[in-house]
C-alpha cells in the first residue's frame, strides 16, 4: 500500500491543478499602463502647461474574445497596440484640443469587478479646453465571459418598461440624499425620463443607470445615476439577463 501512495497523490494533485486551471480560464487580471505628459504653451493669454494623463487596467486573460473586446473598447476596433494608440491620442490632444495653456485631459479605465460570468470596467475622466469648467464623464461597461460581448440594455426584454423605475430611483437615490431640489435641477421635474444614452452596467448585485451631463439636468447636477438591485429587476430580465445575473458567482 505504501508504494501506491505517491503515484495516487501525484494523480490527485494533477487533477486538482487541471480543474483549477479550467475554472479560472475566464478570470481577468490586469496589467497597469500609465502615460503622463505635458507641453509648455505660450499664448497671448499667458504661458502655462497643457496636461495629459492616462491610466488603464489592460486585460490579461486566456479568454481571447473577452480580451480583444475589452481592448477594442479601450482603444479602437481591430486595435491591440495600446502603446501606439495612447501615444497617438496624446499627440492628437496636444495638437488639437490641448493647444491652450492649462488645458487638460485625464482618462482612467479601471477593472471594477468580475464574476465567473461577466467583468465590469469603469471609464472616468475629464477634458478641459478653457471656459468655465471641465467636461467630465463617468460610465461603466460590462462584458460577458461566455462570448466576450458587451452587456447593456439587452439584459432586459423591453428596456422601455424600466423608465418609471429609473425615474423614481434617480430622485430617491441621487437628488434627495444630496439635498437638492428636483425643481431646480431637473429639466422636466414632473416627468419621467427617457432611458440614459449610456448603456447600463452591472455592479455589486445591481444594475447601474447613469445619465450624461445635460441629459436630464444642467451641468451643476452632475451625472445623475441610480443602482437598482437585481432582485427588483427580475421581472424585466431577458433570457440573457437571467443567465448572467442570476447564475453568477462573485470573484473579486
Amino acid at each position: 500500500m505504501k508504494k501506491l501512495f505517491f503515484p495516487l497523490a501525484l494523480m490527485l494533485l494533477t487533477l486538482i491543478g487541471c480543474n483549477h486551471s479550467t475554472s479560472n480560464s475566464n478570470e481577468v487580471e490586469v496589467e497597469p499602463y500609465t502615460l503622463i505628459d505635458s507641453v509648455f504653451i505660450e499664448s497671448e493669454f499667458g504661458d502655462d502647461y497643457a496636461y495629459y494623463t492616462l491610466n488603464a487596467d489592460l486585460p490579461v486573460t486566456d479568454n481571447d474574445s473577452l480580451r480583444n473586446n475589452i481592448l477594442h473598447w479601450m482603444l479602437a476596433d481591430d486595435t491591440e497596440d495600446h502603446v501606439t494608440f495612447f501615444q497617438n491620442e496624446r499627440d492628437r490632444f496636444f495638437a488639437e484640443d490641448g493647444d491652450e495653456p492649462r488645458s487638460a485631459l485625464e482618462s482612467n479605465y479601471t477593472l471594477s469587478e468580475q464574476t465567473d460570468l461577466y467583468v465590469t470596467y469603469i471609464s472616468e475622466g475629464y477634458i478641459f479646453t478653457g471656459g468655465a469648467h471641465p467636461m467630465p464623464w463617468y460610465y461603466g461597461i460590462s462584458f460577458s465571459k461566455l462570448d466576450g460581448s458587451t452587456i447593456g440594455y439587452d439584459l432586459f426584454d423591453d428596456p422601455e418598461q424600466l423608465i418609471g423605475l429609473i425615474s423614481e430611483n434617480i430622485r430617491t437615490q441621487y437628488f434627495e440624499p444630496n439635498n437638492t431640489e428636483e425643481e431646480e435641477y431637473l429639466f422636466e421635474p414632473d416627468e419621467t425620463f427617457q432611458l440614459p444614452t449610456n448603456e447600463p452596467w452591472i455592479e455589486a448585485g445591481s444594475v447601474v443607470f447613469c445619465y450624461e451631463p445635460f441629459e436630464i439636468a444642467p451641468y451643476a447636477a452632475g451625472m445623475p445615476l441610480c443602482k437598482i438591485s437585481i432582485d427588483d429587476l427580475k421581472p424585466y430580465l431577458s433570457e440573457k439577463g437571467k443567465s448572467l445575473l442570476l447564475n453568477s458567482t462573485f470573484q473579486q
